[in-house]
């Protein structure tokens, strides 16, 4: 191979590496939410093995029922949902190292919680199978109660898990939002009136965020999400407020977001 091409390569390679290797923080919450839809899909397969197991036993009144598959899938699974809520535990930290703005904590405050359940729903597994070998069907109804109740935590948890995420994936692109007042037929309403200034509440963290002065009306740099705009009202005039997901369709050719409060005044 000609020198200059193999340099040429070796030149390439070594400056792509870096492209090809940088994670966002973006890409690590996509790991977190494929995580927790690990979890939920293992917990789900996890539920359907007790209710077959159940419905054998006390249904069909089988007093014999394959209880050992019943332990061997459920030591499976749940050794896939204790991996996967280590992924994701270990994905928040990543991007909250990141982005200063993600907070990791109750993400993996809920993945601690998940293995402890996965935990708690080996060990009555086991009870479960010592209880149905022995015939004591009050206890074991009893036992598989507590172990569905497990399940389900485990299932809302890492429903959680996915909300979370997903608000601090939003909230990675930053909008600018310009409030507009309009009059109740819809006509702009111009020059000054006896508002006290605007905010904006943040619906998943109940964060307020004002304009960098009180009767400025432009949101520059808002991170992205669901927020509730409102005025301040005077002593005889207000506003309406709006909800909105802000999302870059919305943008104006300026570049901003434009939100509409309907003001009144007596």
């Amino acid at each position: 191979m000609n020198a200059l091409i193999r340099h040429a390569i070796a030149a390439t390679l070594i400056f792509a590496a870096p492209a090809l290797q940088a994670q966002t923080a973006t890409s690590y919450l996509n790991d977190v939410l494929d995580a927790s839809g690990t979890i939920n899909a293992k917990v789900a397969n996890n539920a359907n093995a007790l209710k077959s197991l159940v419905i054998d036993y006390f249904i069909n009144g089988n007093p014999s029922p394959d209880v050992d598959a019943f332990i061997n899938n459920t030591t499976l699974l749940q050794a896939a949902v204790e991996s996967a809520q280590d992924d994701a535990m270990a994905a928040i930290g990543q991007a909250s190292a990141l982005d200063s703005y993600i907070n990791p904590a109750n993400i993996q405050t809920w993945c601690g919680q998940i293995e402890g359940l996965g935990d708690n729903i080996t060990i009555s597994s086991n009870t479960l199978r010592t209880q149905i070998l022995s015939g004591d069907a009050t206890g074991a109804y009893a036992t598989a109660l507590s172990i569905r109740a497990a399940l389900t935590q485990q299932f809302n948890l890492a429903k959680q898990i996915a909300r979370e995420a997903n608000f601090y994936k939003q909230s990675q692109q930053e909008y600018n939002v310009r409030i507009l007042l309009v009059d109740y037929l819809g006509n702009p309403v111009t020059g000054s009136t006896g508002l006290y200034g605007y905010y904006a509440y943040n619906e998943y963290t109940g964060e307020y965020v004002y304009p960098d002065y009180i009767f400025a009306d432009e949101f520059p740099n808002l991170r992205g999400g669901t927020w509730t705009f409102g005025a301040f009202p005077g002593y005889f005039d207000g506003a309406s407020s709006r909800t909105v997901t802000l999302k870059s369709t919305l943008e104006g050719p300026d570049g901003f977001i434009p939100v509409t409060l309907q003001y009144w005044s007596e």
